[in-house]
């Protein structure tokens, strides 16, 4: 178990740098150090100022772009040259991508650039990580270490939602202010960069190549065991007999198989399911925290940012809850559709009140109905990070047949 934790710990700490990407570029937009660099109108509150909406819609909308082709990307480079690989290569991708961020000098393309090729890294990450964690966890954990994809998703980005608050606070308003927690998530891919090559292949995707000898000394390394134990044994059987089954029903895999009638409702499923996680509007609220709250009534910028970090710290606190006591008890198909209804209910009322009682954003104080609203909105992400946050990420890599795994999880991974 302590080399699966090796393991284990290596891409989920990848995962987390991803979350903190995800997370810092939103509240970052909101400091006046970095809206000064780039020439943006200052004291704007939410998306009151045009060019400041439009300038946070490009950096946001560009870095998903980049995701999408990553992830295209991986899904052919996962089966040709392995998980280990191709996350060093993905991992580099981003490094460059988050470098040009930093070292942005008045050059709003810049940050352009960068986030587009952060995108690329970040989206053949997002397709990787978690085929390459369900090949290596133990089967009577792989759906809780499965969904753990989600929950350092989570810790990543909250802990940039309260690194920028603490900025706001601590550091003067010049150029030193944003780049320092746009520069920090260099620091997770390096480690990680460096942790890979300590870090064994999958013994799934070895065994799929016909490499027995290696595919066995990584699951002993993975287990930390020895070919003689009774577990490893066993494990091995029944690894070369399921990618035995699956290579006899037809040679090499192609896209063909796509659409054949047992895998083309598999991969239409995965497709809906990723979709349907990027429409309940998490992602939205994730990049645009510190606007949202403005809208809603919580003007100014420390406020905001802080209502931001309380946000990601509910997040966290309720994905891990359920990952411990929830997802292998509920099931899958439950509790997407509780979490579904539970999302749909806390957005109808947000909009009910905002569209009812709309705040003044000139006000000193925090109106009865945005306080109510900022609540609706940690009730709504309750309910996302108790279902449609971590679920999908499980239920995907489970219902694609091994020979397909990779494809799968990687076309499915575009929408992320």
């Amino acid at each position: 178990m302590v080399g699966f934790v090796s393991h284990f710990d290596g891409n989920h700490e990848l995962i987390s740098g991803k979350g903190y990407d995800t997370g810092v570029m939103g509240s970052v937009l909101a400091l006046n150090s970095f809206k000064r660099d780039f020439g943006l109108p200052l004291g704007s509150s939410g998306f009151a100022s045009s060019k400041n909406a439009d300038i946070s819609a490009n950096v946001v909308s560009l870095l998903t772009a980049g995701c999408f082709f990553g992830a295209i990307g991986a899904a052919f480079t996962n089966e040709a040259i392995g998980r280990r690989y191709t996350l060093m290569i993905f991992i580099v991708i981003f490094l460059i991508g988050a470098l040009i961020q930093t070292t942005a000098f008045h050059a709003i393309g810049q940050i352009y650039a960068g986030r587009v090729i952060a995108g690329l890294g970040i989206g053949g990450m997002s397709a990787v990580t978690p085929v390459f964690v369900t090949e290596n966890a133990p089967a009577r954990i792989r759906g809780r270490i499965a969904g753990v994809f989600q929950f350092m998703l989570v810790i990543g980005s909250t802990f940039a939602y309260w690194l920028d608050y603490g900025v706001s606070l601590h550091i003067a308003s010049v150029s030193k202010q944003w780049r320092i927690p746009v520069g920090i998530q260099l620091i997770p891919g390096g480690l990680m960069f460096i942790g890979l090559f300590f870090l064994k292949e999958s013994p799934r995707w070895l065994m799929k190549k016909n490499r027995h000898k290696e595919a066995t000394e990584s699951l002993c390394h993975i287990r930390c065991s020895t070919i003689d134990d009774p577990e490893i044994v066993n494990e091995l059987a029944e690894i070369r007999a399921a990618i035995e089954e699956e290579l006899n029903a037809t040679e090499g895999v192609t896209w063909k198989e796509i659409f054949q009638a047992a895998n083309r409702w598999r991969f239409l499923i995965a497709f809906l399911i990723m979709v349907c996680q990027q429409f309940s509007g998490t992602n939205s609220i994730g990049y645009y925290a510190p606007e949202i709250f403005e809208t809603v009534g919580v003007s100014k910028t420390n406020a905001s940012l802080f209502a931001t970090g309380v946000y990601g710290t509910v997040k966290v606190v309720t994905t891990g809850i359920f990952l411990l006591i929830g997802i292998d008890k509920l099931g899958r198909r439950p509790a997407l559709v509780a979490g579904a209804l539970w999302m749909a209910t806390m957005m109808f009322i947000i909009g009910g009140v905002l569209h009812t009682h709309p705040p003044n954003t000139s006000s000193k104080t925090v109106s009865h109905a945005s306080i109510a609203m900022v609540c609706m909105i940690y009730l709504y992400v309750i309910g996302y990070s108790a279902s449609w946050g971590p679920t999908p990420w499980v239920y995907v890599s489970e219902i694609m047949p091994n020979r397909l795994r990779g494809y799968g999880v990687g076309l499915a991974g575009k929408y992320f």
